[in-house]
């Protein structure tokens, strides 16, 4: 009826206005709806993300913080860095080279008192392998291995001496660092290589016509006994995580203070006077007198001042794992130990990230190998070393 009646309308200046009012409104309401998007990290695929992490400003996800133990030193002495990284209030997931030693301070830029870039004389680098990594479903994925940073961690890192990769002559530096942070929203936590082959035996044994009934049903149960019993065995075990590739959320431009280090020239000894040279008590002759031949006891006492590095008294080599040899992985691992005072290998850490098992092979032939000690002065002493073990296919892998 509302149709049928709507000709017999009768526009009058107050339904004009009537009309108007409702179109001001409406076109009110609309502009109401759009907001001001919050600005949001963005991804590689250029896609904005949503999640609460994401939506903050990509500096907010953490800072850094750059120091060292001076502001002047002495040239050609050591320049220590100290980062520390305090990260937000989320959780995130990011690469390991990006936290690791090297891998942090990558991005270091050195600039002079005339704001000229000191160039490198070494680039410092990390490697950031990719590996392929079996998940749960029992599909590979290509990773790169992960860290997880907890919301309000703080990462301590140190580099032992800038003078490796910088050479500073005398003069004012100013010292920055940057780091390119990639977030991940996934991770995939490796197993252990005994329990990837006995779940890769599980699954040949499920496919087999020849066991049937009980049989299979008994020997799927022993397999999964021995899952447990290596899980429980290796509970306490730091595991690797590794990031998939394809899970890359974005990245963040993170960039520490500026820190002022002035480098001084080395003090030359006044004029007249010879450096490290003590003069004779009773010489009264004008002239030097002739250096005189080492006797045994000097001799002995010399002898007994110098330091003696430890040395293997059972070398273990390392096993190659089957893991590695099936995937023909090669290269070195090096372990970073501490030789004790009684030969024994102690805080035993791998420096490299090859994967494959070929790290824990390795610590796992270090520990079984017995050392004689490092001796200074005739006595045994504690001292930290690093070892390499070389995988090798064709030659074969001995440390």
């Amino acid at each position: 009826m509302i149709f049928l009646n709507i000709g017999n309308l009768k526009i009058t200046p107050k339904f004009i206005a009537i009309c108007l009012f409702l179109s001001v409104v409406l076109l009110a309401g609309c502009l109401g709806n759009l907001q001001t998007t919050t600005p949001q990290m963005q991804t590689e695929t250029g896609e904005a993300t949503t999640s609460d992490a994401e939506t903050e400003a990509p500096t907010a996800l953490a800072e850094l913080q750059l120091s060292t133990l001076k502001t002047n030193y002495v040239a050609n002495e050591a320049i220590p860095l100290q980062l520390n990284i305090q990260n937000g209030k989320f959780d995130l997931l990011v690469p390991f080279f990006s936290l690791a030693t090297r891998g942090a301070f990558t991005q270091i830029t050195v600039t002079d008192a005339n704001g000229q870039t000191v160039k490198p004389k070494h680039l410092i680098t990390q490697e950031n392998p990719q590996k392929y990594v079996k998940g749960s479903d029992g599909k590979s994925t290509r990773c790169i291995q992960g860290f997880e940073l907890k919301a309000s961690a703080n990462q301590e890192l140190a580099l032992k001496d800038i003078q490796k990769y910088y050479q500073l002559q005398p003069g004012t530096y100013t010292v920055t660092l940057a780091i390119e942070l990639e977030v991940y929203k996934e991770s995939i936590t490796e197993e252990h290589p005994e329990i990837r082959e006995l779940r890769q035996d599980m699954a040949r044994l499920e496919k087999d016509p020849s066991l049937q009934g009980a049989a299979k049903q008994d020997a799927l149960s022993y397999y999964q006994e021995q899952i447990k019993f290596i899980q429980e065995r290796h509970k306490d075990e730091v595991q690797n995580i590794y990031l998939p590739v394809k899970s890359l959320r974005g990245k963040a431009s993170l960039v520490s203070n500026s820190i002022t280090v002035t480098v001084e020239p080395e003090a030359e000894p006044p004029t007249g006077q010879i450096p490290n040279e003590t003069p004779s008590a009773n010489n009264e002759s004008d002239t030097a007198s002739p250096e005189k031949p080492s006797d045994l006891k000097d001799l002995v006492a010399r002898r007994a001042d110098e330091w003696v590095a430890p040395k293997y008294k059972t070398k273990v080599d390392a096993k190659y794992p089957k893991s590695a040899k099936a995937s023909e992985k090669e290269g070195k691992v090096t372990l970073q130990v501490t030789i004790d005072e009684n030969g024994s290998p102690q805080d035993i850490v791998a420096l490299t990230n090859l994967g494959f098992g070929l790290e824990a092979a390795a610590i796992e032939a270090l520990k079984k190998s017995t050392f004689h000690p490092a001796m200074k002065g005739g006595k045994p002493i504690s001292i930290e070393v690093k070892i390499p073990y070389i995988f090798a296919i064709t030659n074969g892998n001995a440390p």
